[in-house]
């Protein structure tokens, strides 16, 4: 490869140097006509327009061998561009690939033949040749995941080669326009499609979830169709980029029920569904293309394993994960829809947490991981407390302030403020208002004979949490508490 990259620079040399000699033999030429000019016109009198014609041939040639060395110069430029974007890549095309007369998607033929047609699918065949390198060995890695949830919805297995249209089979990917994940869902159909989208977790970028309501959406999206008289996957799969009532109201103005009887709007639209072709026509012919078969990443579950999670709080999963015999970073690492959680200070940089909002999950986990199943339970069943945790919350009643609320949380009016992004102080009844760290609300009602180490024995906490807690006051040696007294703990 190294030899071809100086074998071009020594033709863009060549080049250049060709041009600076034509240039200098176009001089030479024009001084030895300007003395042949005056030679001839007192010898012979050739009229002045003779002379102008003649100088106007040698101009024409000097046009001419610019002309030359700037197609040659492009050319050079061209070649060592293709041969440094194949040494970059370190993937060589079989240029002499012929792309076949009809291709089949879906169960149905894409007939090639017509020029226009074949102009058009050779155009997208080469725009998405540049990242197949990069898109052929991920397929290893979702597409048995994706294989199995489309054939549970009975939607067509070619279907798939349209999460590589949609992101290139990037669970991180984003839009300009919002939409995000392997699937690139918008924020609303995803939240209609159950998907949680929030300060803590995006589901859009979970495979398992968003491929779950892909299919659906397809499936969906077919019948809507078939209810109006178009029975037609792939305009359903055009639906998928264009939204099911666009491609129905087009199809009903351009008096069409059949893909290929329909010409869609939006010009990415109309070549949706033909990229997904062209894509599956790659993965057939791999070999034929890269005179190889590229290595494929490992299946998903072949490597990990799926732990399901019900909080009805909001938990820091540190600990979850370590008793899963994993690291929290693992967990992150390996499902990309649990977003970093950042504590903020006034004083220093954020904290980085995990924290999980209530919910139902499926969290990926490493296969060799060993989990503590008693401790595990334990952590568990601590996860299904409501308003314990990371974060709690407190019901605002008649004659409550924040003033009364912060005193009675051991916090900050402007902590509260700032949690719920209130602008005023102004709060009413029935509002949940959020409160930082692990805040208690249960209480207890101090009765007659009761004193701190009992209480604290009793509810199973320390002494000292309950005193600080409560900002306990002391009087000679002795923690002052009374009858009827409220305790948080």
């Amino acid at each position: 490869m190294k030899k071809l990259f100086y074998i071009f620079l020594s033709l863009l040399f060549t080049s250049c140097t060709l041009s600076t000699l034509a240039k200098n033999d176009i001089s030479a030429k024009k001084g030895s006509l300007v003395k042949y000019e005056k030679k001839n016109f007192e010898n012979t009198k050739l009229t002045r327009i003779d002379t102008l014609n003649l100088l106007l041939v040698y101009k024409d040639e000097e046009i001419d061998s610019l002309y030359k060395n700037i197609e040659g110069l492009n050319f050079s430029i061209d070649s060592l561009r293709t041969a440094l974007e194949i040494s970059n890549s370190r993937v060589a095309v079989n240029q002499d690939f012929q792309i076949p007369d009809s291709i089949m998607f879906a169960g149905r033929v894409f007939n090639l033949k017509n020029e226009r047609i074949f102009k058009k699918f050779e155009e997208i065949y080469r725009a998405e040749l540049k990242s197949a390198h990069k898109f052929i060995p991920k397929s290893g890695r979702y597409f048995p995941l994706i294989d199995s949830v489309f054939y549970k919805y009975k939607v067509p297995l070619d279907a798939k080669y349209l999460a590589i249209a949609e992101s290139r089979l990037n669970p991180m990917a984003t839009s300009h326009v919002g939409a995000s994940g392997t699937w690139q869902f918008m924020k609303k159909t995803a939240l209609g499609y159950g998907m949680k989208i929030n300060e803590f977790v995006d589901e859009r970028r979970d495979i398992i979830k968003s491929t779950d309501s892909a299919a659906k959406y397809l499936r969906n999206s077919y019948e809507y169709l078939k209810e109006r008289g178009i029975e037609d996957w792939l305009l359903a799969m055009s639906a998928y980029n264009a939204g099911v009532g666009s491609v129905s109201r087009i199809a009903k103005q351009q008096g069409g029920k059949d893909f290929f009887d329909v010409i869609l709007r939006v010009d990415e639209t109309n070549k949706y569904v033909w990229r997904a072709v062209a894509i599956k026509m790659i993965f057939d012919n791999e070999k034929e293309i890269f005179g190889k078969k590229f290595d494929r990443d490992t299946p998903l579950f072949d490597d990990l394993k799926i732990e399901k999670l019900t909080l009805k709080g909001y938990y820091k999963i540190d600990e979850w994960a370590k008793l899963h015999g994993t690291a929290v970073g693992k967990i992150w690492e390996n499902n990309p829809w649990i977003k970093i959680h950042k504590r903020k200070r006034r004083k220093y940089s954020p904290v980085n947490d995990l924290i999980l909002p209530p919910g139902n999950f499926s969290i990926l986990v490493p296969k060799s991981a060993v989990k503590n199943e008693v401790e595990i339970a334990r952590i568990e069943k601590s996860f299904l407390k409501k308003n314990e945790g990371y974060y709690s919350f407190h019901t605002v009643k008649k004659g409550d302030s924040l003033y009364k609320i912060a005193r009675k949380y051991k916090t900050t009016i402007s902590k509260i403020k700032n949690l719920n992004n209130l602008r005023s102080n102004t709060i009413y009844p029935g509002q949940k208002l959020r409160l930082k760290g692990t805040t208690a609300t249960k209480q207890y009602t101090v009765k007659k004979g009761d004193s701190v180490s009992k209480i604290a024995q009793k509810l199973g906490i320390s002494t000292q949490k309950l005193i600080s807690k409560n900002n306990l006051k002391m009087r000679k040696g002795i923690v002052i508490i009374h009858p009827g007294q409220k305790l948080y703990y």
